[in-house]
């Protein structure tokens, strides 16, 4: 619903866009006006850019003066309304759309005014101009004598460091994947010993995607620091720089190499596929060192995840392909430390497996170290 109205509301700004205009507001209080008007609280006299009408209100009578050529017109409009009408569409405790009916004034709100996001429009008491915000941006319409007019603005974005607290967990992760602190000491005395550290990567080609689709922050009553969990997916590539794969010895036993180089052809590349579902649990603190308008906030906890599932899979350059579903004797539980640098909606970070990928005597003792980038709060 949200989008459907936006959508209808940005294609009526670019349909009317044909000119510009701006207006002038000024009140004139009752002691100025005693001997031109009794009885009346204040006086209020518009006047547009173009300079062919001008509003002036009285109390509540209201009269529009336009200069035409050759003559001039003046139109008595009719009395505002006291009526207020207020109609809000919410989602949970959040207002996604607000519409305040007060009189001829019609206030239409869809999204987060306060922050400078979604959609504002109002038409007001006169009947001949309409504010449309889009975000920053402003149109205002008007109908005039002469024609149907647009002026457009920006607004300057906000540039104080804001009071709430933001957390950077949920969104797009991207990562390199590496191995560190391996131990091949398993295949000592066996026939595998002589692949030497086999698991070795390739780690341009070693990446990770991380989506984190669910985000909780518990702060502090300054909003400077908050306990973040939530919810995410890992996907993992581990690609190996040798032309092996992995198996399970005798399809039940440890975690072994196995050469697939062939003399008819090569391996063009070999890599183990593994998926987590992953929880957080982080300290994030909100410094007061900023970049321009985007404030430098730090965090820093352990990740938990959950195996949920792997596979091997290796191509040979006349294209042929082989994917094998396994569980490769993977670690069920892995447990990060991470530490995270935050500008604004772009983070910089790395995870360290606390645990090894390979569960205790099933394979060799290798714990992955994965640096990359998110965009949290995409």
């Amino acid at each position: 619903m949200k989008r459907l109205i936006t959508l209808v509301l940005c294609s009526a700004i670019a349909m009317n866009i044909w000119a510009q205009n701006n207006s002038t507001e000024k009140k004139v209080d009752k002691k100025n006006m005693e001997k031109a008007i009794e009885g009346k609280d204040s006086v209020y006299v518009v006047t547009d850019e173009w300079g062919d009408t001008t509003h002036i209100k009285i109390g509540n009578q209201t009269y529009k003066v336009i200069e035409g050529s050759g003559s001039t017109n003046v139109t008595h409009v009719n009395d505002s309304k006291n009526s207020k009408d207020v109609t809000e569409v919410k989602m949970g405790k959040k207002n996604v759309v607000t519409v305040d009916e007060d009189g001829d004034n019609v206030h239409v709100v869809v999204g987060d005014k306060e922050n400078g996001k979604g959609v504002e429009v109002i038409t007001n008491d006169w009947g001949d101009t309409t504010h449309i915000r889009v975000g920053r941006r402003n149109f205002k319409v008007i109908e005039g004598n002469n024609g149907t007019y647009v002026k457009y603005e920006k607004e300057d974005k906000n540039k104080n460091w804001s009071r709430s607290f933001n957390a950077h967990w949920a969104g797009l992760e991207v990562g390199m994947n590496m191995f560190e602190n391996s131990d091949y000491s398993i295949y000592q005395g066996t026939e595998y010993e002589q692949f030497g550290e086999v698991f070795d990567l390739r780690s341009g080609k070693s990446l990770s995607w991380n989506l984190n689709f669910m985000e909780f922050a518990f702060k502090n009553e300054k909003k400077t620091f908050g306990l973040v969990t939530g919810m995410g997916i890992s996907f993992n590539d581990y690609a190996f720089d040798l032309p092996v794969t992995m198996e399970k010895e005798d399809g039940y036993g440890i975690t072994v190499p196995v050469n697939i180089q062939q003399e008819n052809k090569s391996v063009k590349k070999s890599k183990l596929h593994v998926n987590y579902l992953t929880v957080p649990l982080l300290l994030e603190i909100k410094t007061p060192l900023r970049m321009g308008s985007s404030r430098l906030s730090i965090s820093a906890g352990a990740i938990g995840s959950l195996y949920i599932g792997s596979h091997t899979k290796y191509k040979y350059y006349d294209k042929a392909k082989v994917k094998i579903q396994g569980n490769y004797n993977i670690n069920q539980w892995k447990y990060d430390l991470t530490g995270r640098l935050h500008f604004g909606d772009f983070t910089v970070f790395a995870n360290y497996s606390m645990t090894s990928l390979f569960e205790t005597n099933q394979g060799p003792e290798i714990h992955p170290l994965m640096a990359g980038i998110a965009f949290p709060n995409i």
